[in-house]
């Protein structure tokens, strides 16, 4: 190394700098590493086929569509609910009996006749003897108590019973108390799985399994004994089902009639509450759909390598005129800083670096007593290179958000199918629901025949508190004023009631719809009345999935599943379109462009029917499980992180690299021009503070001398601290001093002193 070079080496060596995040090449070298990432996740995530398609063999395979599996889960676990409502309606039934007094009577025949005449649907009826293990009566149909023994009935008990060839019963057994205690009323009634036809072209099946993997009921296509995988399937859903799991399983697909299936196997643990013991039951819902070939495509390919190429281009762009002229600048400050002033400085055409170089030339050349070299006009700003790259990068991220971020899904008629499938049912959830209700009106007003309204406060407490359907029950006289009430307030207005009996929608304004069930008492001029409890209504339709409104004939919103303003109107043209479809009895399902829409009428007949209502549904086609999706959604995560990178580079070059080098262009500018009293002080240990140091040691050279070259003296104090420039003191001459006096002066003087003591 040459002398001029150790002394640039020293003095760099004195002047520290941090790494990162600090550094003049760090923001361009984070942002490049950041696009990257971007444009790999372009390249590979936006794809029809999913960035594992490269290593996996069976794409071109196709598969069933997320959607129709999900929607599978949906459906068996509203079956599991369904099976659970239905298995513990006895149950319910006896908890209401309980009040009415009928269990006072010491005649069973009487009790059993009685409650048998109330409760239509009952199928058997006994009392049953445990310590003895005999029936003491019967009524109806045999009840199967021999399924009771050895089991402790300590409270309201459910067991489900097969019947080879039928469909399943369930016996509710009821500890009975005061004359009968020890005895058991045991109530056998037929479990409802699915009253509807389910679709033969899928070989759709549904199955009531019990926990040890016995298949208790069946409805449905038949699954051959023979077909292997779809067996083990079975088995394997309902092991997990027993196990208080809910999910979906899909196997292999197979040809089937030119078309290739896979069997979907989904399944739900039955879980009813409020009862002893447990049912052990699971819905096993299987079918075989089609299978949809994907298409593999690569939309991401062009926009990561367009991305790549900008992030290259602009990486190498702000290097050469950002970087490396702020690099070239500070070894040039640190050779004028270190005393070397025999070349001059380097020159740049970047407008805020030239201005450093600029000066710190006029500085060299002071310090030398020669003329500076001459100035090289800048024509280019390291902004307005660095603003281009951001904007460059803004652009690709409005481009791909414009295009692939707002392409529409092709959806399957597969799809729209089970999403019509899906209302259908939630439909008659919702109407079984309501005709539920007002029959639970009607046995208790059987059992309140001949009885005073107050007589019937028990009953009608018991059934406002374990029907959730209903948020008021009471009894109304002949003009509609309330006379007995349980539950919530009424909100229906005073007025006369409908004749015979039914359900009604009481108003078709206000702050919230009021819907009842109605049956008059016998023997009486009283009306016994039950207000529905609205969201609770909308929680039986959520299983359809999607937004699901119960719009009246008016196509005023009477529920939804995602929350409204109560009657408000349907404004959509698609739905209004498919409501007034499926309130003539029509087929309502479409595909737009952003939704599955389809709709269904609550009831053709029934007590359901005069209400006259229609529920309708629509799901995104965002929220569909299809390949276009998600190209859609990974579009628009990368257009968004692209544009949070073009910003960060942005801001962080400008904050940390052309903010500063302004300053301390300005500083070395006001130095060359002359004044020197400021003390220059760096704010950052970066290469721009490696300048502002080199700038601050030739302005103390320029007062001081050139011997000031090449050693860093650190300013006290703070930067913001006025700099003033003291005059130095110089010493005043001490006196001169008197000679030494001579032996003969001495004594002198001292004889002087004597006569002066002496008074002489």
């Amino acid at each position: 190394m040459t002398q001029d070079e150790i002394r640039t080496a020293r003095l760099r060596a004195q002047i520290p700098e941090a790494g990162f995040p600090r550094g003049a090449g760090v923001a361009s070298a984070t942002a490049f590493v950041l696009l990257l990432l971007i444009a790999a996740f372009t390249a590979l995530y936006l794809s029809t086929a999913g960035p594992l398609s490269l290593i996996r063999a069976n794409d071109n395979a196709g598969r069933v569509p997320d959607e129709v599996t999900a929607g599978r889960e949906r459906i068996a676990s509203g079956l599991a609910q369904s099976v659970a409502t239905s298995a513990t309606a006895a149950a319910a039934d006896l908890q209401v009996a309980a009040g009415s007094g009928v269990f006072d009577t010491t005649d069973d025949n009487a009790l059993l006749t009685r409650l048998g005449e109330t409760y239509e649907d009952w199928r058997g009826l006994a009392v049953y003897d445990p310590a003895a293990q005999k029936v003491v009566a019967t009524r109806g149909e045999p009840v199967p108590v021999e399924t009771l023994r050895g089991v402790a009935v300590a409270n309201l008990t459910v067991r489900p019973v097969a019947r080879p060839g039928d469909t399943p019963l369930v016996l509710t057994a009821l500890p009975l108390t005061g004359p009968r205690a020890g005895q058991v009323l045991v109530v056998s009634t037929a479990l409802r799985t699915t009253a509807r036809e389910l679709d033969k072209d899928t070989q759709q099946q549904i199955r009531l399994v019990t926990a040890d993997g016995a298949v208790l009921h069946t409805h449905g296509s038949d699954v051959a004994a023979t077909d292997t995988p779809a067996q083990e399937l079975l088995a394997r859903a309902a092991t997990a089902a027993a196990a208080g799991q809910t999910g979906v399983l899909t196997g292999a697909a197979v040809a089937e009639k030119g078309k290739e299936r896979a069997p979907v196997v989904a399944y739900a643990p039955v879980s009813p509450a409020g009862i002893g013991g447990s049912l052990g039951l699971s819905v096993v819902a299987f079918g075989r759909f089609p299978v949809e070939a994907v298409p593999v495509r690569w939309p991401g390919l062009i926009p990561a390598a367009t991305l790549l190429a900008l992030a290259v281009a602009g990486f190498l762009l702000l290097r050469r005129t950002v970087v490396a002229p702020i690099r070239r600048l500070r070894t040039d400050a640190l050779a004028v800083a270190a005393g070397v002033l025999g070349k001059p400085v380097r020159q740049s055409r970047i407008r805020e670096v030239n201005r450093v170089t600029a000066a710190l030339e006029r500085s060299r050349s002071k310090l030398r007593r020669r003329k500076p070299a001459p100035r090289l006009r800048p024509f280019l700003s390291a902004q307005l290179v660095i603003g281009a790259v951001a904007l460059a990068l803004l652009g690709w991220s409005g481009t791909v958000a414009a295009t692939l971020g707002r392409q529409h899904a092709e959806v399957s008629p597969t799809m729209l199918s089970e999403h019509g499938v899906r209302i259908t049912r939630s439909a008659d959830t919702l109407r079984r629901s309501l005709a539920e209700g007002l029959s639970d009106l009607q046995s208790v007003a059987r059992l309140g025949k001949g009885k005073e309204p107050e007589q019937l406060r028990g009953m009608l407490d018991r059934l406002a508190g374990s029907e959730s359907r209903f948020r008021s029950v009471y009894v109304a006289d002949a003009e509609g004023a309330v006379r007995l009430q349980a539950g919530r307030d009424s909100l229906r207005e005073p007025g006369k009631l409908p004749d015979g009996e039914g359900l009604r929608q009481h108003n078709t304004s206000g702050r919230v719809p009021i819907v009842y069930a109605f049956t008059p008492l016998p023997d009486s001029k009283n009306v016994l009345v039950g207000e529905y409890d609205v969201p609770r209504m909308a929680e039986l339709l959520g299983s359809a999935g999607g937004r699901v409104r119960v719009v009246d004939e008016g196509k005023h919103t009477i529920a939804d599943t995602e929350g409204y303003l109560a009657f408000s109107p349907l404004t959509d043209a698609t739905l209004i379109k498919n409501v007034d479809a499926a309130q003539s009895g029509k087929d309502a399902r479409e595909t737009t462009e952003s939704a599955l829409v389809a709709a269904q009428r609550l009831a053709e007949r029934g007590p359901a029917a005069a209400l006259k209502w229609v529920v309708v549904a629509e799901q995104p086609v965002g929220s569909l499980g299809v390949a276009d999706n998600t190209v859609r959604s990974g579009a628009r995560v990368a257009a968004l992180l692209t544009a949070v990178v073009a910003l960060l580079l942005f801001a962080w070059h400008l904050l940390v690299v052309v903010r500063p080098l302004r300053r301390v262009g300005d500083e070395a500018r006001r130095i060359a021009a002359g004044d020197t009293g400021a003390v220059v002080y760096p704010q950052r240990q970066d290469e721009i503070g490696t300048i502002a140091s080199c700038v601050e040691i030739c302005r103390q050279a320029l007062t001081d001398g050139r011997d000031r070259l090449g050693e860093v003296r650190r300013p006290t104090g703070a930067a913001t601290d006025e700099t003033e420039l003291i005059q130095k003191i110089v010493d005043e001459p001490e006196p001169p001093r008197r000679p030494a006096r001579t032996p003969e002066e001495k004594a002198k003087n001292d004889y002087l002193s004597w006569l002066d003591g002496a008074g002489v």
